[in-house]
């Protein structure tokens, strides 16, 4: 157990730092941005239509963001902008783990890489690839530590018998084939994530709240797992941060459990 734990949560901390903001972001020189001293209502009409947001840029220098939403009136883009400030403003180093939270409510990020602003992170951004790829990384690291809590609290064979008739059944039926076919399996990995749920959901210290917490992430799993899309609004993106904020919880709380077992199960 102790060493199962620590390699755990060293996957985890690896896995959270290699995927960076960089990643994901848009950089010159196919930033577009706007500039300073036009009409910022004329401007907008007649540049990308598809995009929200523009970095504003004087010289080399960006010195603020526009938006699309706002009301510009005849004002010049200079006016209208939103000025730099820390807060709008993340490292092209910043692990995606660490962005995400952030833009729950805030529509977009200024990038800051080598020393220049010179990138844009928005909330579209969270449905490219290397985000997919963490959040598979992080439910899967999250059903490896419901697996070993399984494991030790109810092995095998008991957890099998807390399962419902059916998904009893399907897991004694492929076990059956595996086993003429020569090869010999660990019963737990023909489990899907909500049997594992349903058998720690029995587990007097975790109990009933602990698969409504688990359903949300299951659902934000199959989408991620079948490719589909996970974010199609700004209550999408708030539902998604929460999801997301969710899976590190229950990794936290899966993990010290594991920890209080090992504790008791020691001589």
């Amino acid at each position: 157990m102790p060493v199962l734990d620590t390699e755990l949560d060293a996957a985890l901390k690896a896995m959270e730092l290699s995927f960076h903001v960089r990643l994901i972001g848009t950089f010159s020189p196919d930033l577009i941005c706007a500039p300073a001293d036009v009409q910022a209502a004329p401007w907008l009409d007649q540049n990308h239509p598809d995009f929200d947001q523009f970095p504003v840029r004087e010289g080399d220098a960006t010195i603020g963001i526009l938006s699309r939403q706002s009301n510009h009136g005849d004002k010049s883009i200079r006016q209208v902008m939103q000025p730099l400030s820390e807060r709008v403003i993340v490292s092209a180093d910043m692990p995606l783990a660490d962005l995400i939270p952030l833009l729950r409510d805030s529509h977009y990020r200024l990038i800051l890489r080598g020393g220049r602003i010179d990138g844009l992170v928005t909330q579209s951004d969270l449905l490219k690839l290397p985000v997919r790829m963490m959040l598979f990384g992080l439910i899967s690291h999250l059903e490896m530590c419901l697996r070993a809590l399984v494991r030790a609290r109810a092995p095998w064979p008991k957890w099998l018998e807390l399962l419902e008739p059916e998904p009893r059944k399907a897991v004694k039926r492929e076990l059956s084939k595996l086993e003429n076919a020569r090869f010999e399996p660990d019963p737990l990995e023909l489990s899907n994530f909500s049997d594992v749920i349903s058998v720690l959901a029995l587990q007097p210290d975790l109990g009933d709240d602990f698969r409504r917490e688990a359903d949300p992430i299951r659902i934000l799993r199959n989408e991620i797992s079948h490719a589909r899309t996970y974010i199609g609004s700004t209550d999408g993106v708030r539902q998604f941060v929460g999801r997301f904020t969710d899976i590190r919880k229950l990794i936290d709380r899966v993990s010290r459990v594991l920890k209080a077992t090992e504790r008791v199960g020691l001589p």
